[in-house]
């Protein structure tokens, strides 16, 4: 590092990370040093100095590039294209039925299977509207559809805006509305999931922008009542979250949710926490519980890439502690420990995994990595998914009314 953050008010100042083209691996200098004409001047630095700087906080940019090791591998580029009987505005796989997938229409929402092309359901309802007026960075509100495992409930909600319903497609039924508030909606996608706890299906949603519940989405009752109100002036009242959940990640058994989401001034602050735990002793598990573990911190990124590898780690993209200071990479964590378990660099995109192999959705395609050695092993180029089908072992993409399939390989 530089000869300045040895000082005693080293870890006062401004730092920059120098990639040295192995991984992550990186010198440190201060801002100065890195504004000044001519090559930084570094020396070797004690344990004790690299403790006090060699952190996230204070990193504001990044020089070089990171190094990506390689171990290629076979890898088919295969797609299968196959017409769908709509042009979605989007898609959800039903996870544990092979082929079989939710198409979100205008004015309709269909249970079709990709393999035989029979629409197996169709319900018809209304869209509901975002309620939100502007959009934010670039985040213009627009519907997502969510599918619960058999694919007989689904929830269609505004990702950047306040509202959602809840259809039960074998009836043909809206069985609950959904409204997370008008606190600040437009800055993350609408907070929820199904899951299951003990073969009981259950729908987690946010019901307010730092609030998420659990029902049940066959007849809209609340599972977890609690009161969460505060007013400004008085004192917070036990258990208050001060922190706006962002999108939710499942753990493949269900037992764990990722939130990605942020608090003030804005910090993403990406964390987990056990759902057994909350639907089975503690209905104030998701604002204070004991199983809650914060993953790191980002200043002013949140809403990012990430995926679980199986129920035992978690995947959060980007290297780094602000959104200007990022490698472009991967950090797996241990939901039960908040450990993170290994970094590595390279994968960028929307991330998927089938618990064997990560695969990011970058520029390129598709990219497959060995997840416990931080290897690259293969490309499909010009594919670039959005979606998984964990039953079929696809990942997928759409092009208006096509739909696009890659077999994940054994």
């Amino acid at each position: 590092m530089c000869r300045h953050l040895t000082t005693e008010n080293g870890e006062n100042l401004a730092r920059v990370w120098l990639l040295t083209g192995v991984g992550a691996a990186h010198d440190i200098c201060c801002v100065a040093c890195d504004s000044a004409d001519g090559p930084v001047e570094l020396i070797v630095a004690c344990e004790g100095c690299v403790d006090r700087v060699d952190d996230e906080s204070g990193v504001t940019a990044i020089r070089g590039v990171p190094g990506i090791a390689e171990r290629p591998e076979p890898v088919s580029v295969e797609l299968t294209r196959t017409r769908m009987p709509l042009a979605p505005l989007d898609i959800a796989a039903v996870p544990d039925r092979p082929g079989e997938w939710l198409l979100l229409g205008r004015r309709r929402v269909l249970h079709w299977h990709a393999d035989s092309g029979k629409t197996l359901r169709s319900m018809r309802f209304r869209l509901p509207k975002s309620g939100v007026d502007s959009s934010f960075r670039n985040r213009p509100p627009h519907p997502r559809i969510h599918a619960a495992p058999g694919g007989g409930y689904a929830a269609v909600v505004i990702d950047y805006g306040r509202r959602g319903v809840v259809l039960d497609l074998r009836r043909g039924v809206v069985t609950m509305r959904l409204d997370r508030g008008a606190y600040h909606p437009e800055t993350q996608p609408f907070p929820i999931a199904f899951t299951a706890v003990a073969d009981e299906l259950l729908l987690v949603h946010g019901s307010d922008w730092n609030r998420l519940d659990l029902s049940d989405p066959a007849t809209g009752t609340l599972l977890t009542p609690r009161s969460t109100e505060w007013q400004r002036g008085q004192p917070r009242p036990e258990h208050y979250l001060d922190y706006f959940h962002g999108r939710l990640h499942c753990s493949p058994s269900g037992q764990w949710i990722a939130d990605d989401g942020w608090v003030w001034h804005p910090v993403g602050v990406p964390h987990v926490w056990n759902v057994h735990r909350w639907r089975l002793r503690d209905i104030w598990e998701s604002d204070d519980g004991s199983s809650i573990q914060w993953l790191c911190t980002r200043d002013y990124h949140w809403d990012s890439p990430m995926c679980w590898l199986d129920d035992e780690r978690l995947v959060i993209s980007g290297i780094g502690g602000d959104d200007l200071a990022l490698i472009p990479g991967v950090r797996i964590f241990d939901p039960v420990t908040g450990q993170e378990v290994i970094q590595f660099a390279g994968p960028s995109g929307a991330l998927h995994s089938d618990g064997r192999r990560l695969y990011s959705a970058g520029p390129a395609g598709t990219q497959v990595w060995d997840p416990t050695t931080g290897h690259r092993t293969g490309t499909v180029p010009g594919f670039t998914p959005t979606h998984h089908q964990p039953a079929s072992h696809e990942l997928a993409s759409i092009d208006s009314d096509t739909l696009i399939r890659w077999h994940i390989p054994n």
